[in-house]
């Protein structure tokens, strides 16, 4: 159990701790940010962009910029969008703020993500408590794409979601849990990090100086292949291991 509970604000990672998808669940958000692709660049040669050229753009880029050491989790929906747009010799149909933003909701809406409903009840319990919620996730998807999707899911009340493409720093990266801790206004060792990734969130919390928990409740819903370490390499007695989001409660993590 952690040293120094209980914490005063608690953030939550978004994958397979507060959102999940079904197996393969992610392929359909290619199609739709594909077929947003098509409606945005405009070939400098009159040509039409066939769902095929644009995917293939697309991984080209991907290909190109990985070898400079280009995370797409770490650049806004608006760079990613004008970097395909110079793939495909195009321009933008839209200025490049609202050209991202159309890509970065691509998909979400037609193909949303499980919520976990532990984090619903969590969120239930923690109502009268005034403990602030936030979210820090890796995502190329911005803060206001979120926030729309959750807003058609009741009692889902992150006081703000820190995405790693608006911050241009992704876990296990320390900016990216001072940038949470900045906006709650809380010092970054009165915050709990709970996360499903132990070299994503529990060492980069801890790097931060955040408290840190691992979550294990939805890594059976893991795809194949996605995370093949699912247990920390060295049990340390200065982190606990959750089964339930209910458990940050029982063992009065929280204030």
């Amino acid at each position: 159990m952690p040293s120094r509970p209980p914490f005063e604000a608690l953030s939550l990672d978004f994958w397979f701790t507060s959102l999940y998808y079904p197996l393969g669940g992610e392929s359909p958000w290619r199609a739709s940010r594909v077929r947003v692709l098509q409606e945005l660049l405009r070939p400098r040669d009159g040509s039409v962009l066939s769902a095929r050229r644009v995917g293939a753009a697309m991984d080209e880029t991907g290909s190109r910029l990985a070898r400079t050491g280009w995370d797409p989790n770490t650049v806004s929906p608006a760079a990613q969008v004008e970097a395909y747009a110079e793939t495909l010799d195009a321009r933008l149909a839209l200025p490049a703020a609202e050209a991202g933003r159309r890509f970065s909701d691509a998909g979400l809406l037609e193909h949303p993500p499980q919520v976990n409903p532990e984090v619903a009840e969590l969120f239930g319990k923690l109502a009268d408590r005034r403990v602030p919620v936030i979210a820090i996730t890796n995502t190329s998807r911005q803060e206001s794409s979120w926030k729309a999707f959750l807003s058609t899911r009741p009692g889902l009340d992150f006081r703000h979601i820190v995405t790693s493409c608006e911050v241009g720093s992704s876990k296990p990266e320390v900016p990216i849990f001072h940038e949470a801790a900045r906006r709650l206004g809380v010092p970054v060792r009165r915050i709990l990090h709970v996360g499903d990734r132990w070299e994503l969130d529990i060492l980069g919390a801890r790097a931060a100086g955040c408290g840190a928990a691992l979550y294990r409740g939805l890594w059976g819903t893991y795809p194949p292949g996605y995370y093949d370490e699912l247990a920390p390499p060295v049990l340390d007695p200065e982190v606990a291991c959750l089964d339930h989001l209910d458990e940050i409660l029982e063992r009065q993590l929280l204030a």
